[in-house]
């Protein structure tokens, strides 16, 4: 119960990693806004952790592109108390090598990777200064270190990395902590379309011989989440394949 009283805000928590982040805290203690741009998935998602944490999951219906939203779902906060852990895990993972890459697409990747999470990070930290403290969880990815045909992607998750560290200077006097996780291949409905042998090659390239699952980086969310001490750093969850790279070949 280490988040006991506390109210987390997690994006994307109707999504695999989200849903498994959103159960986590919820069985630390804290109040968990449940916020995702697919309202069934939401209302879904709170009614099946709600026997974990009963009457301290709250659905919102949140599109982090859009500016109203944005601006709602802090309202909502506000209304239980307060966010006092923001999580920005909600993200999209599309993209193409260099020469088929749409703009448009490219300029979608930015706003929900990058940009989405930044505007929300601006609307709660007023609060959590107000209230002495807070923390910001970014969800990076392992590829932020580069992966083939992903330059979006990376661009947008690198902004991500580079944002949390700035953030942190800017914000640790105050008592928010921001760090970021990057995780590597995760078993979750995002990465369940792969290719057969791109599947396989990836498992291939994680030492520890598994892909990682969401209850592994909910755990490091809820230690980065009562962390004090830690601020500015990227955290990756990848089973060791960031050490090396066999995948370049």
């Amino acid at each position: 119960m280490m988040l006991h009283g506390k109210l987390a805000l997690v994006t994307g928590g109707a999504g695999g990693i989200g849903r498994g982040i959103c159960a986590r805290l919820a069985r630390c203690g804290a109040t968990v806004v449940v916020a995702d741009l697919d309202g069934d998935a939401v209302r879904a998602t709170t009614h099946e952790l709600a026997g974990m944490a009963e009457g301290r999951l709250h659905p919102v219906v949140l599109d982090v592109t859009d500016p109203d939203s944005r601006h709602a779902a802090i309202a909502r906060c506000a209304e239980l108390g307060g966010v006092d852990l923001l999580v920005n895990c909600a993200g999209v993972l599309r993209d193409a090598r260099v020469g088929n890459l749409d703009p448009t697409l490219f300029r979608r990747l930015l706003e929900i990777n990058l940009l989405g999470p930044l505007a929300l990070i601006r609307l709660a930290a007023p609060g959590m200064v107000e209230r002495g403290g807070g923390a910001v969880v970014n969800l990076a990815s392992r590829a932020w270190l580069g992966t083939f045909g992903s330059t979006a992607y990376s661009t947008a998750k690198g902004g991500l990395v580079g944002a949390t560290r700035s953030l942190a200077l800017e914000l640790g006097r105050s008592g928010i902590t921001v760090n970021a996780i990057a995780p590597g291949f995760v078993e979750t409905p995002m990465t369940d379309g792969l290719p057969p042998q791109v599947r396989r090659r990836t498992l291939d390239a994680i030492p520890v011989g598994r892909a990682g699952r969401p209850d592994d980086v909910a755990d490091a969310v809820a230690y980065l989440a009562t962390a004090p001490y830690v601020t500015g750093q990227v955290l990756v969850v990848c089973g060791g394949r960031s050490i090396g790279d066999p995948y370049a070949a």
